[in-house]
């Protein structure tokens, strides 16, 4: 499995979708729309600091070109929440208390960053990812977890495009 690692292009994405949410768009008036647009730039962000820095075989143009596959690693062994099921479609995030993993110990796919505040200010201080394998825990494979930012690394896989 050929697996780059791509945390500083992820750090460069992060660090420009929060200064751009910080300095100007937190200000405007309508929160609600404002997230909206500030999605959309987001996903024009990513295309332009992260997809674009990765290497693809194949025409983009066919439609052959599968989704990024970008896999969260923890360093060491740090915290992570996992999130629990519930009746009311809220996220709580804690079905495990002080629950630590290591980087061999669980496989977690990147879906975003995460905050628990929108508003006013966003850091993107966690990983929100899926739980795709955890052996030791296989009733949470499919759930997702939190990881903060600084205590895990992304990995592009190449071999899935």
């Amino acid at each position: 499995m050929a697996m780059r690692d791509i945390t500083e292009l992820m750090n460069t994405y992060r660090e420009c979708s929060r200064s751009l949410w910080n300095v100007y768009f937190s200000k405007l008036p309508d929160v609600g729309e404002t997230q909206d647009a500030f999605k959309h730039i987001r996903a024009l962000l990513f295309d332009s600091l992260v997809d674009s820095q990765l290497f693809y075989e194949g025409d983009e143009g066919d439609g052959d070109i599968l989704p990024l596959v970008l896999w969260v690693v923890p360093r060491l062994r740090p915290l992570i929440l996992i999130e629990r099921p519930s009746a009311d479609s809220n996220h709580y995030w804690d079905q495990e208390k002080d629950m630590v993993v290591g980087p061999d110990e669980i496989k977690l796919a990147f879906l975003d960053y995460f905050d628990f505040a929108e508003a006013p200010i966003k850091d993107f201080y966690y990983y929100r990812c899926r739980i795709v394998q955890f052996p030791s825990h296989v009733e949470y494979e499919g759930r997702e977890a939190l990881i903060k930012a600084m205590n895990g690394r992304v990995f592009h896989d190449e071999d899935a495009e």
